[in-house]
């Protein structure tokens, strides 16, 4: 996992196969790819490559092999969603009460003496609709002594003592632990019960960054930056650049319509400042928009863009490469990126040395943003009549990224990724 967080890859441990059936059509729907293994023993070769792995074995036990695996993947970054089996006073409630209080020494619960459908309320402003709007059921609850953040509770604000979900973090790289104590509220008789959980369940996932949308394509909040972008005043052809520097080489041509270089912030200079900077920026036709604000040294920039496309560029630090190509000719595609580009010289004094590529084109909207800290290398290409969405933000060790979108339907990407092994790697088709 290396800290990494990746939309749409779950892995389920489960012993009922209709519980694992509903599990699976539902987070399917959220926009998930499930896998699943029917055994109680568990193995982390299973789910290291994933990005959510959820336990709702039955009653076996999370003894010594489970939780030492769950500390590796947590541990690395990944989230783990246990449920219990219902049963207050079994074995598998106090494995997971070790799981928490011994082997990660995350907080101390103490489990309620009985068992019974209580109801169990979403608390917390990340919850709305479905997961408000009344109480799912159950069978296990708990009071929570010391760690953790109360997600669910007996009662509608969440003072009541008694909690039904709660996570936990551990480790450095942003591993979380998500409990619960009871699996049949994923299989619930009552429908309005199972589709209030299944709600929680949703917006939790998405509050913990595992998931970022159930729907694909441009977000509200996206376009709402698009179509800010494209009413910057051009005055055709403006170009606005306070350059400072030594070995600066700047090449810009702009052919026709409202074509602007203007800085990233659509207000103020696109700033060229450092040593060794080239810049050749290429506008052709209609209303395209550049804001850049390059800082550093060494850094070569080569941006073309043809009808309707938009970049907002930051590139801060040393030895940087971007090659940014935005290109329809027919004008039935309109394509922004938000990039990034964080070196040695920023406040946290990283070495960073980056390489860019990023290819849009077809005739979907598109929307790419990237924010890189440290050293990377990424190839992006985003194409065809589907509206493609990617989010990426990296930092750590080198990773090396190729990420093709390419459909008709609208496609969602995000990687939120902290790389802590020598280098990390992935390659990426969304069609």
């Amino acid at each position: 996992m290396a800290g990494s967080v990746m939309a749409a890859t779950v892995h389920i441990s489960y012993t009922d196969s209709n519980l694992y059936s509903e599990m699976e059509d539902q987070l399917e729907d959220m926009g998930f790819t499930v896998t699943g293994t029917n055994s109680g023993s568990i193995n982390i070769n299973d789910f290291s490559s994933k990005d959510l792995h959820i336990n709702v074995a039955g009653s076996s036990n999370c003894g010594s092999t489970c939780k030492t695996a769950y500390e590796t993947y947590i541990g690395n970054g990944g989230t783990v969603l246990i449920a219990g089996n219902g049963d207050n006073d079994g074995n598998r409630t106090g494995n997971i009460e070790q799981l928490i209080e011994s082997k990660l020494s995350v907080g101390t619960i103490t489990v309620l003496g009985n068992d019974a459908n209580f109801v169990s309320y979403a608390n917390g402003t990340q919850y709305s609709g479905d997961a408000t709007s009344g109480y799912w059921v159950t069978r296990n609850l708990f009071s929570m002594n010391s760690g953790g953040t109360a997600l669910g509770s007996n009662n509608t604000t969440g003072t009541h003592q008694y909690k039904s979900w709660a996570a936990y973090s551990y480790g450095s790289n942003g591993g979380r632990l998500l409990v619960t104590l009871d699996q049949t509220q994923f299989n619930n008789t009552t429908a309005a019960w199972m589709t209030r959980a299944y709600a929680f369940l949703q917006q939790t996932l998405t509050e913990e960054g595992i998931l970022t949308s159930s729907t694909a394509g441009i977000t509200s909040t996206q376009q709402t930056k698009v179509t800010n972008t494209q009413a910057t005043s051009q005055n055709n052809n403006k170009i606005y650049i306070n350059q400072s520097g030594t070995g600066i080489q700047l090449n810009i041509t702009q052919d026709g319509d409202d074509n602007l270089v203007i800085g990233p912030d659509l207000t103020a200079a696109g700033q060229l400042t450092g040593d060794n900077i080239e810049l050749t920026i290429t506008q052709t036709n209609n209303n395209n928009i550049i804001g850049i604000d390059i800082d550093g040294n060494s850094n070569d920039v080569d941006i073309t863009q043809n009808l309707n496309q938009s970049a907002l560029i930051d590139i801060t630090g040393a030895s940087n490469t971007l090659n940014l190509n935005q290109t329809h000719l027919n004008n039935n595609g309109e394509h922004f990126a938000d990039i990034k580009i964080i070196g040695s010289s920023n406040v946290l004094d990283i070495d960073g040395s980056n390489n860019v590529t990023v290819d849009q084109k077809g005739t979907g909207n598109h929307f790419l943003d990237v924010t890189l800290t440290d050293g990377h290398t990424i190839d992006v290409t985003q194409d065809g009549s589907g509206n493609h969405n990617a989010e990426l933000n990296l930092s750590g060790n080198n990773t090396t990224l190729n990420l093709t979108q390419d459909s008709s339907t609208a496609q969602n990407y995000y990687l939120h990724q902290n790389c802590t092994q020598t280098s990390c790697s992935a390659t990426v088709t969304q069609n």
